[in-house]
């Protein structure tokens, strides 16, 4: 049984250590455009950073998606009395 583990273990570690090509990809758009701007962002839940190449329009719209939710967020807690019924 050990054996096999100790023979398994090498495969394991490869699989581990492979990266996807998705960056390349954005880094090569973002070469072709100077209105792009790339960023390392590292997700919840992993602490491998990732790139995101983003062009002005894709970064305003998703500024204006933050504030939309954000003003949502303040009326619904302007709205809450703590009283029932009301």
């Amino acid at each position: 049984m050990q054996r096999l583990l100790l023979s398994l273990l090498p495969l394991v570690l490869a699989a581990c250590a492979s990266t996807t090509p998705a960056p390349a990809k954005d880094a090569a758009v973002a070469a072709a455009d100077e209105n792009v701007v790339c960023d390392r962002e590292t997700r919840t839940g992993t602490i491998l950073p990732t790139k995101r190449c983003r062009t002005a329009e894709q970064r305003e719209a998703d500024r204006r998606t933050v504030e939309s939710v954000e003003a949502g967020a303040r009326n619904i807690r302007a709205g809450q009395t703590g009283k029932p019924g009301s």
